[in-house]
């Protein structure tokens, strides 16, 4: 994997059997508690924010071939790179402690594999993150307590959390 991680060589993450997920991007971090990458946008084909998943959610990874490295429409990776307090990052805590003044961040749990939290982060302790949450409309709803121990991905700077905080400055214009 540091070879990987080195090259920057495109790969295919699988969660299964944990979850019925596949992540694809260029891993920039991988040890023992977490796995941080630059996010690969399918329908775009190109790169797309960040995220971080727990490490030992993943089974197995693979090297994307010639015929996935030719669907990159626009190799955009190098814009992500340095982005990211790295080497403060090494679980999900320190993670979501980088993560605070981030505009909006994404959260998978590993109760609802379907569905997900997006929100601003407002409090943070040892266990637990409070995110202020914001609906698919743009706006914001209320608060949810997240215990980290149940964090299984964080997802930032896509264009789903860029979309949606455009659509929230244009509704409070």
């Amino acid at each position: 994997m540091q070879e990987t991680i080195k090259n920057r060589i495109p790969i295919h993450v699988d969660l299964a059997p944990n979850r019925d997920e596949v992540y694809s991007g260029i891993c920039l971090k991988s040890n023992e508690n977490i796995f941080v990458f630059i996010c690969f946008n399918d329908e775009t084909k190109e790169f797309d924010g960040f995220a971080i998943i727990r490490n030992f959610e993943i089974d197995k990874y693979r090297e994307w071939d010639e015929e996935e490295l030719s669907e990159i429409k626009n190799n955009n990776y190098a814009e992500f790179i340095g982005k990211l307090p790295l080497e403060r990052m090494n679980n999900m805590s320190e993670c979501l402690s980088e993560l605070e003044n981030e505009e909006l961040i994404a959260i998978f749990t590993e109760t609802d594999d379907d569905s997900y939290f997006v929100g601003q982060i407002k409090n943070l302790t040892e266990n637990e993150a409070e995110l202020k949450l914001m609906n698919e409309d743009a706006e914001w709803t209320g608060n949810e307590k997240i215990k980290i121990a149940e964090i299984t991905y964080i997802g930032f700077r896509t264009s789903i959390e860029k979309e949606l905080l455009n659509k929230n400055v244009l509704q409070h214009r």
